[in-house]
């Protein structure tokens, strides 16, 4: 019962921590950082990598922020995995890969936000030249499209845990079933996004507050003692 309850507060406290990590740094620390408003593209490439020149300190918190929510993903993956593979040992660890997959490319993206500030640094320093902002608009395309892949492989992979966690009744069926169902206006978002349409904001908003009420639940009702964990 013991271990139940322990392993109960570090599932719920996994879906706390890198929820908490990423939406504060998506939300708030990145679009003070670069001027971008969150889910924005950059109007002016000039003018953002001279905001980002002149908060290098808001970015490299932004990357701690960022890194500490990759190795939350994998850690959640890893807990998600324990609390299902009973269920279906192929599939949950096919979601975990996934997982541990989002994490690396959180991380990659990271090390071209770095390359981007030390390069704005530069850009800052030589005079602005326009000769210079190509190249930035490549990273900032590169991380475009590295939050599009760690999207979808955060929507495969979420898929699969909320199915296992349904069907295993790890958590009451309306929260599965919530994040089941909004995963998939993520799915749809990020398709969009890759074949180079605009995704509305309106496809994501339902997951947004998902994982926060996911971790509270967890952490105050505890889980299915006869599942999994």
């Amino acid at each position: 019962m013991e271990t139940t309850k322990k392993k109960s507060r570090i599932l719920g406290l996994a879906f706390l921590i890198q929820f908490v990590t990423s939406f504060t740094a998506g939300v708030f620390v990145l679009p003070l950082a670069t001027g971008i408003k969150s889910f924005g593209a950059p109007g002016d490439i000039g003018l953002t990598m001279a905001t980002i020149a002149g908060n290098a300190g808001l970015i490299r918190l932004n990357i701690i922020m960022e890194l500490v929510t990759a190795a939350g993903v994998i850690f959640l993956g890893a807990t998600l995995y324990t609390a299902v593979r009973k269920r279906h040992e192929g599939m949950a660890l096919t979601a975990f890969g996934l997982y541990v997959l989002e994490g690396a490319l959180i991380a990659f993206k990271m090390l071209v936000l770095y390359a981007l500030l030390v390069f704005s640094r530069q850009f800052i320093a030589a005079g602005s030249p326009a000769s210079m902002e190509p190249m930035a608009g490549m990273m900032n395309d590169i991380m475009s499209y590295s939050s599009k892949m760690l999207n979808l492989a955060f929507c495969i992979g979420g898929t699969i845990f909320y199915v296992l966690l349904f069907k295993a009744r790890t958590v009451a069926t309306p929260l599965s079933l919530w994040g089941l169902v909004s995963a998939q206006g993520i799915t749809a978002g990020v398709l969009l996004g890759l074949f180079g349409s605009e995704a509305p904001i309106f496809l994501f908003i339902p997951y947004i507050p998902f994982e926060l009420v996911i971790a509270v639940w967890i952490l105050v009702k505890g889980v299915n003692k006869e599942t999994v964990i």
